[in-house]
């Protein structure tokens, strides 16, 4: 019986594999005649997709790449102040097959076209060269080399990288000559100054003369034109003009008159009133000040400080030998300068017949030019 058993088990197990077997070749079968037939197809081999890549590469390779051209190159030569002629050179190539017309321009800052034209019938793998000049002006100025500013050849964005050069930046300047201009107008300036400077509200008690200020015209205008003359861009030439008169009046904020026997006449004056009456000459050395706002550092400080980074332009570091100048003239020129004319009156004690002479009591000065007349400024070269 086990043995029966046995064999019909083997029986089953031999006869379920042939038909197994019967199974997938009829799967086989069906499956070819559904791909014949349009149906599932059986899944590509791994090198399928190279298969397919292949006749693209293959016709890549047979064709001709469209036109496009692009910059090379662009470079700015000469000139180094302003007047200068400058010459721009843009260097233009070109790829691809055909011809086709290249416009192309030059230009500077904030798009001012300096020349603008078209090469005609340019052929693909060409490389030309075009320039043009320009006067220059003094400052800071971008130029541009571009190919093709309008896209008239039709290239997609993303190869119009190279069609416009990368900016060039030329600064032009000429401080020597701005800042001997700048000597010039300071020369002029200070002796506008000393012709219609005056003091005011000085304070008269008796003989002595107290405090009061000094008043004067602006040095910035002068200076101002002197380097705008000279070539100097006008924002720039205000810039330093004030920054002159700035350190200027800090200086002369400081004057005052400490007190001393101006009007010795005001003692006992036999009158009400004293009738207007000139100081007693004095050195400008003898009134309290602060020569220390003239110190050459904060001079130079205050200029680079008004002109920003026209500072650094080529030539800038001038500006402390200027700086100097100034402070040392300036220094050497107080102690040479004389106060006159400052007229001095006011209101007695008098009370006669007991009072027959008074002193004067909070009386002023007239405030009016001349005061500095007797201070011609010898300036150091």
């Amino acid at each position: 019986m086990r043995s029966l058993l046995t064999l019909g088990r083997r029986r089953f197990t031999v006869g379920g594999l042939v038909v197994a077997a019967w199974g997938v070749v009829r799967e086989l079968a069906g499956a070819g005649r559904a791909g014949a037939q349009g149906g599932v197809q059986m899944p590509a081999p791994r090198g399928g997709m190279q298969m397919q890549k292949e006749p693209q590469q293959q016709q890549k390779r047979g064709g001709q790449a469209p036109f496009r051209a692009k910059v090379k190159s662009f470079e700015v030569g000469g000139g180094s102040k302003p007047g200068d002629t400058v010459t721009l050179r843009l260097t233009i190539e070109t790829t691809g097959a055909g011809s086709k017309n290249v416009p192309w321009t030059i230009s500077r800052d904030n798009d001012v076209v300096i020349k603008s034209d078209t090469r005609q019938n340019v052929g693909g793998g060409t490389t030309f060269e075009v320039n043009t000049t320009w006067t220059a002006t003094a400052g800071p100025h971008d130029f541009y080399g571009v190919v093709d500013p309008q896209n008239t050849l039709g290239e997609p964005a993303a190869q119009r990288g190279d069609n416009t050069s990368a900016r060039t930046t030329r600064v032009f300047s000429d401080w020597p000559r701005w800042l001997s201009a700048a000597k010039t107008g300071t020369r002029t300036a200070v002796s506008a100054w000393g012709a219609r400077a005056m003091f005011t509200g000085i304070r008269i008690d008796g003989p002595f003369a107290t405090g009061g200020r000094v008043v004067g015209p602006d040095l910035g205008g002068a200076i101002h034109a002197a380097l705008t003359e000279a070539g100097m861009p006008g924002n720039l030439a205000s810039g330093f003009g004030h920054a002159v008169d700035d350190i200027w009046r800090a200086w002369t904020d400081t004057i005052r008159v400490p007190g001393l026997p101006w009007y010795p006449s005001f003692a006992a004056f036999p009158a009400p009133q004293a009738p207007p009456t000139p100081n007693v000459p004095t050195p400008l050395a003898s009134l309290a000040q602060d020569p220390g706002k003239l110190a050459p550092g904060a001079l130079a400080s205050r200029i680079k400080n008004t002109i920003g980074a026209a500072k650094d332009w080529p030539g800038g570091g001038g500006i402390d030998g200027y700086a100097t100048w100034f402070s040392a003239s300036v220094v050497a020129w107080i102690p040479t300068c004389t106060i006159v004319n400052v007229m001095g009156k006011g209101r007695t004690t008098f009370a006669p017949p007991y009072v027959p002479v008074g002193a004067v009591v909070g009386g002023d000065n007239i405030a009016a030019p001349g005061h500095f007349a007797a201070c011609p400024v010898s300036w150091l070269p």
